[in-house]
C-alpha cells in the first residue's frame, strides 16, 4: 500500500525582509543601498522584483540581487537563487549550480534548502539517486520542524525508501507535519487512519484530517474523504440493521 510518491515541493522563499528600510522605502533609495553592499537590501530588492512590488516584475534582475546577497553568504539567498537555477527562472537552467547552492544554504543550516537537496536526491535530479542523502537532509530540515520535511520523511518510512519500512514511525512523522497545518501530512494522516496503517483503523479521525486538507484544497483530500463518508455511511447503515 502506498499512498503517494514523494512529490518534492521547490518552494520559493518569498518571506517579508528584515531589511531596515522598511516598507516605505522607495525604490530608488532601496536600490542605491543594495548596490553600496546592504545584504539586507539586497534581498528586499531581490524579493520585490520577484513579485513585481515596488517595480515591475522581473526575473531576472530578481536572480542578479540574489547572486549579490549570496555572494555574501545569505543563505536565504542561495536557496532562491537555485530555486531559479532550477527552473531556469531569471537565469539559464543549469541542475548543477542549483544543487551547488542548495547545498551551500543547506550547509549553513537553512531548512528549506535542507528539505530541496533531500528531494534532490530522492528524484536525482543534478545528483544520483541516493536515498541516504536524501534522508540525511530531510531528517536534518525535520528536525528543525519544517513541515513540508517531516511529511516527506514519514512518507519514506511509509515507502521503505532508505529505511526500512515502519508504518509507525511514518505515522509519528506525518502527524508532526499535520499538526502543524501541513496539507500533506493532514491528507496522509487520514490516508493512515482510513487503512489502519501504523495507526488503529478509525474513520471518524480519518474524516477530521481529510477535512482539514480539502479546506487547503489538496486535491487528494477530495477522494479520499469519499471513500472515507461511504465506510461512514455503511457503518451506520450496519449499526441500524443490528438495532432492527
Amino acid at each position: 500500500m502506498t499512498s503517494s510518491a514523494i512529490p518534492g515541493f521547490w518552494m520559493f522563499v518569498v518571506v517579508a525582509s528584515t531589511a531596515v528600510v522598511g516598507a516605505g522605502e522607495l525604490p530608488a533609495q532601496l536600490q542605491k543601498r543594495a548596490e553600496q553592499g546592504d545584504l539586507s537590501c539586497q534581498l528586499e530588492l531581490a524579493e520585490r522584483y520577484y513579485l513585481g512590488d515596488g517595480f515591475p516584475r522581473d526575473s531576472a534582475k530578481s536572480a542578479h540581487w540574489f547572486q549579490k546577497a549570496a555572494d555574501q553568504g545569505s543563505a536565504k539567498a542561495q536557496c532562491n537563487l537555485g530555486v531559479l537555477y532550477k527552473a531556469g527562472e531569471g537565469v539559464p537552467q543549469n541542475q548543477a549550480k542549483a544543487v551547488d547552492l542548495m547545498r551551500q544554504a543547506a550547509q549553513q543550516g537553512h531548512a528549506q534548502a535542507q528539505y530541496n537537496l533531500g528531494i534532490y536526491y530522492v528524484r536525482g535530479e543534478g545528483v544520483p539517486v541516493d536515498y541516504g542523502q536524501a534522508l540525511v537532509w530531510l531528517r536534518k530540515s525535520a528536525d528543525q520542524g519544517y513541515a513540508p520535511a517531516m511529511c516527506d520523511l514519514g512518507i519514506c518510512y511509509e515507502n521503505g525508501e532508505g529505511v526500512k519500512q515502519d508504518f509507525k514511525e511514518a505515522v509519528r512523522w506525518v502527524r508532526k507535519s499535520a499538526e502543524l497545518g501541513w496539507a500533506m501530512g493532514e491528507y496522509q494522516l487520514a490516508f493512515y487512519y482510513y487503512h489502519g496503517a501504523g495507526i488503529p483503523k478509525d474513520m471518524e479521525k480519518a474524516a477530521e484530517w481529510s477535512r482539514k486538507a480539502m479546506k487547503k484544497g489538496y486535491p487528494q483530500a477530495f477522494g479520499l474523504d469519499q471513500a472515507i463518508q461511504y465506510e461512514l455511511n455503511q457503518g451506520s447503515v450496519e449499526k441500524g440493521q443490528k438495532r432492527k
